[in-house]
């Protein structure tokens, strides 16, 4: 069979290989037509609905560093309150801590950061929220990783003064 296209050999881990045979199979087309399917769709970024999308292993990686960040932002944020604890003690002098002088200020947060700092889930948060400000405050002071308070203000969460 002539053709202007150009002969490539390569190697596919078997699990790979099993796919593309099932997706050939589905297809009813050759492994040749599916790779140049495939092929096209990564460089043209045309999703036809015969394609099928390989994006699991990314979302599960994605989700992985995500969940990641959510816990090392939560123990930055325990850190910087005990650094500020720490000055806060030594009447605001830091002679071994390279650190500004002033206390860490809190922002406000969104529903989903202040779950990440609760170690809870949002779900978790709206429920608290339900029961009253004054049940809310406490429960929140309660998980925090500084025992501060907070208060739901609109569609934030406000850090109270100790």
């Amino acid at each position: 069979m002539a053709t202007k296209n150009i002969r490539i050999v390569g190697y596919l881990p078997p699990q790979y290989h099993e796919k593309l045979r099932e997706y050939m199979k589905e297809q009813s087309i050759t492994e040749s037509t599916a790779l140049v399917k495939i092929i096209k769709q990564f460089f043209d970024g045309t999703l036809s609905a015969n394609v099928p999308q390989v994006t699991s292993d990314k979302d599960d990686a994605v989700v992985s560093l995500e969940a990641d960040m959510a816990r090392i932002k939560h123990r930055l944020m325990v850190l910087e309150e005990e650094v500020a604890s720490i000055k806060q003690r030594r009447g605001g002098k830091s002679q071994t801590y390279p650190f500004p002088r002033s206390p860490v200020k809190l922002l406000s947060q969104t529903e989903e950061q202040l779950s990440t700092r609760l170690g809870v889930m949002p779900s978790e948060i709206q429920e608290a929220v339900e029961k009253g400000e004054d049940y809310f405050k406490d429960w929140s002071k309660r998980r925090d990783p500084a025992l501060r308070a907070w208060q739901k203000r609109g569609n934030l969460f406000h850090p109270l003064s100790d």
